[in-house]
């Protein structure tokens, strides 16, 4: 069961946000044109989306993407939406024009080939460049980080001490080892299904026990029968999955509202 800090923080962190009517939009895009821009920063194409009316803002997130990368139209709409909340948004391509498409991974894309060509210190090293970026040329002062799926182990290798990233939020991430939680020290939030086979109900409480072991500031909620992917891509006519991934959407603004 979630503690009883957990379901404070979260009830607190989600009235504040709806009582004040600080956002702007807390409904996430699912279609539509995204209104981004790509620009190539030391060789990384970084896809940049602007809070209204500004495009300069002393918080930042840093989007973590699934193996679907920044050319997934879902992933720059939701970059889009945490946008719209008055964050500049920054999404680095992780691999180099390499990401998998829907396509190939629908027709049986060998993941794990796939995989070793994106070693992790590669992965580091991109993510490394792209907070160096957003802190030296962009004057960012705070970083959230989100990550999904795949992005949702690397986030939390830069919540460790001096790692770069100030507060995270992490959607059905896959390859996340105990360790990598262990480290972390800054706060996170974590959005899981009961459905997804990558980050379960045991693992997702695995996590709440390490962190909670550790004093880490966390909040994490089990969406009931939502798959893996979600928090990005999900069937809006199946009730369950367009709820998850709106209440997710949610989860990741008002989590960044209140430790950010």
């Amino acid at each position: 069961m979630p503690s009883l800090r957990n379901v404070l923080v979260g009830l607190a962190s989600i009235g504040s946000a709806l009582a004040a009517g600080s956002y702007p939009s807390l409904k996430v895009r699912n279609a539509g044109v995204p209104v981004g821009q790509l620009k190539n920063v030391s060789g990384i194409q970084i896809y940049h989306s602007y809070p209204p009316g500004r495009n300069t803002s002393a918080k930042a997130i840093l989007f973590v993407t699934d193996i679907y990368g920044v050319p997934l139209l879902q992933n720059q709409l939701l970059a889009d939406s945490l946008a719209s909340n008055d964050y500049l948004v920054i999404m680095p391509d992780l691999f180099a024009g390499d990401a998998v498409s829907v396509e190939e991974q629908e027709a049986g894309l060998n993941l794990t080939e796939w995989r070793a060509l994106h070693p992790t210190p590669e992965i580091d090293r991109i993510i490394n460049t792209t907070i160096g970026y957003m802190r030296s040329k962009l004057d960012v002062e705070k970083i959230g980080g989100v990550g999904y799926c795949f992005g949702g182990k690397y986030v939390p290798r830069f919540l460790k001490a001096s790692g770069g990233i100030d507060a995270g939020f992490i959607a059905h991430p896959s390859a996340l080892t105990e360790g990598e939680i262990s480290a972390i020290k800054a706060p996170v939030s974590i959005a899981a299904g009961t459905l997804d086979a990558a980050f379960n109900a045991t693992a997702k409480s695995r996590a709440e026990t390490i962190l909670n072991s550790n004093n880490v500031t966390f909040q994490s909620n089990l969406y009931f029968a939502a798959p893996h992917g979600f928090a990005v891509r999900v069937n809006q006519s199946i009730p369950q999955q367009a709820y998850a991934k709106q209440a997710s959407f949610v989860q990741a603004v008002t989590w960044f509202d209140s430790w950010l």
